[in-house]
């Protein structure tokens, strides 16, 4: 802000004293206004807006310390510089007004050049609170936008984002967001807004875009603005403003803006939509990136299922056929044990087949879970049974602690499934003639806890973090040694989450691991609560939050 043309309000109840101020600020080219009294003071401050406020202290009715006090108690007026009128030897008055936050004091007689000195300094100051006070509440605009933007993964949400601002802080009556289809001069429309029903037909829409300013725009990466009359959208547009969005360097999404009006956009406007664009640039390539994500694991997701579902046919042949042979009577032993081989391998492939159609259903949100009141006592015994030649194979030992008549809400069949997970790796990654236990007990209030021990090679710090993370094979030499797909914990845990449990371990490096999970505790068995329970499509993170596998 200049001096010259600042609005300043003398008041004073010397007629004197106003003819000899007003013909000052005149004379430095500023516009005085006047009032006599405390109350005229009030009143005019709160009718327009003034610079600055030249404010005697001896005044009746309503003295200039009253009026000083009402200015700085108002949230509207308290950022207007006031200079106190004051006899010299009032200096009392003075040094109460300054701490009530007056800028300066002016002493009677005047004195031009201090006069000018001190209303000079006055706007000044405000000029350089004023440029702090727009600073902060842009940056506070700017950090709103970029939250808004950086909260969305949409690029159909960032781009209805953009516009909104841009349509919110310009005189445009239409615009609108595109994309750059590449090969060609044309783009799809990802949001629109006018005062036009018409302009729906646009929406998500291909459109051409062959104009000089579109062409510009692309190429140099700067804004260009038209009047030409060519290719608006609506007929009572008079000037179309394109803005360029980057993104990684290369403008990829265009803002179109078209005003009514012929007037130029002012240097504000453009500096607002050029912060806008900027900070919209890195939110369209996260938006980008996430849906090429998105579709590439739906992609993967898809591709998983229809292996699995092809690969069950040619096993379930395998395995048929070497039970077939078996019934030959003329096989000796040595073709018995290949035959074996063959037979613990399939089951092995199928193994595997399930854990890649688990996390494909579990992905999807297709798995489906028959929830019921389940005996742990008899999960216990179905899993032992199961494990048991793994177990003997190894020589290991299997100490098994369980509370009596333990029930939970669960589905059996993939309770089974996370036990064998958990005691196939403890078995797998524990050496010979070692120990493993699993006990199982009420945490005393309302969940089961079952934890699954092992003196394996245990897990090393680096890789805690993504213990439970798919495909994860520990950097471990002895891990990576053992035959499987990395899937075995992860759907644990997936499963433990879908029945509304949790799931955790604790490791010690070359010392063995306990591997630990909690699903609810039936504690009422009169009323048995059965019920097909779909998977969630967003899983809770187990507690306490590990590491990944």
């Amino acid at each position: 802000m200049s001096k010259h043309g600042a609005k300043v309000l003398i008041v004073d109840d010397n007629v004197s004293n106003l003819d000899v101020l007003t013909r000052r600020v005149q004379r430095l080219g500023m516009e005085p206004h006047t009032a006599n009294d405390g109350h005229m003071a009030m009143h005019r401050l709160n009718e327009e807006p003034f610079d600055l406020v030249l404010l005697d202290i001896m005044m009746p009715n309503m003295n200039g310390m009253q009026v000083l006090g009402k200015i700085k108690e108002d949230a509207e007026l308290r950022n207007i510089p006031v200079i106190i009128i004051s006899a010299v030897e009032d200096t009392n008055s003075i040094a109460r007004c300054i701490e009530l936050g007056a800028e300066d004091f002016l002493a009677k007689p005047f004195n031009p050049q201090i006069l000018q000195a001190r209303i000079s300094a006055s706007l000044e100051k405000k000029q350089l609170r004023d440029r702090a006070d727009q600073f902060l509440e842009e940056q506070s605009v700017l950090q709103r936008i970029s939250h808004e933007l950086n909260a969305r993964l949409n690029i159909d949400n960032v781009a209805e984002i953009v516009l909104s601002w841009a349509m919110d802080n310009t005189t445009a009556h239409l615009g609108m967001v595109g994309r750059l289809l590449g090969g060609g001069r044309g783009m799809k429309v990802l949001a629109i807004d006018g005062e036009s029903p018409v302009l729906n037909r646009f929406r998500h829409q291909k459109v051409r875009i062959d104009h000089v300013e579109f062409e510009r725009a692309v190429t140099t990466g700067l804004p260009q603005e038209s009047d030409k009359k060519e290719g608006f959208l609506l007929p009572e547009s008079k000037r179309r403003l394109v803005f360029p969005i980057r993104r990684a360097g290369v403008v990829s999404t265009l803002l179109i803006l078209e005003d009514a009006i012929t007037k130029r956009y002012d240097q504000k406007t453009i500096s607002f939509l050029t912060n806008l664009v900027d900070r919209a640039g890195p939110a369209m390539a996260n938006a980008i990136l996430y849906d090429q994500v998105q579709r590439a694991n739906q992609s993967k997701t898809e591709f998983i299922s229809d292996v699995s579902h092809e690969l069950k046919n040619p096993m379930t042949s395998i395995k048929n056929y070497a039970r077939l042979m078996l019934t030959d009577k003329e096989l000796n032993e040595q073709h018995i044990s290949y035959i074996d081989v063959i037979e613990r391998s399939v089951d092995r492939m199928s193994r595997m087949v399930s854990d890649l159609s688990d996390v494909s259903r579990i992905e999807t949100g297709h798995i489906r879970l028959e929830i019921d009141e389940v005996p742990v006592k008899d999960v216990i015994q179905t899993v032992v049974t199961e494990m048991e030649s793994q177990i003997n194979l190894k020589k290991q030992i299997l100490n098994i602690s369980l509370e009596d008549d333990l029930i939970v809400k669960a589905d059996q069949n993939r309770l089974v499934q996370i036990l064998i997970n958990l005691l196939s790796n403890a078995v797998k990654y524990s050496p010979a003639e070692s120990n493993i236990a699993i006990s199982v007990q009420s945490d005393g209030a309302d969940m089961v806890e079952f934890h699954v021990k092992d003196e394996g090679i245990g897990i090393r710090p680096e890789d805690r973090e993504k213990i439970f993370s798919k495909y994860f094979r520990a950097s471990e030499n002895g891990a990576r040694g053992q035959v499987g797909t990395g899937l075995g914990l992860n759907i644990s845990r997936q499963l433990v989450n879908i029945q509304g449990g949790k799931i955790w371990f604790e490791s010690h490096y070359g010392e063995g691991s306990v591997f630990s999970f909690a699903l609810p505790l039936i504690k009422n068995q009169d009323e048995p609560s059965k019920a097909v329970q779909p998977a969630i499509e967003e899983l809770p993170e187990p507690h306490p939050k590990p590491a990944a596998d």
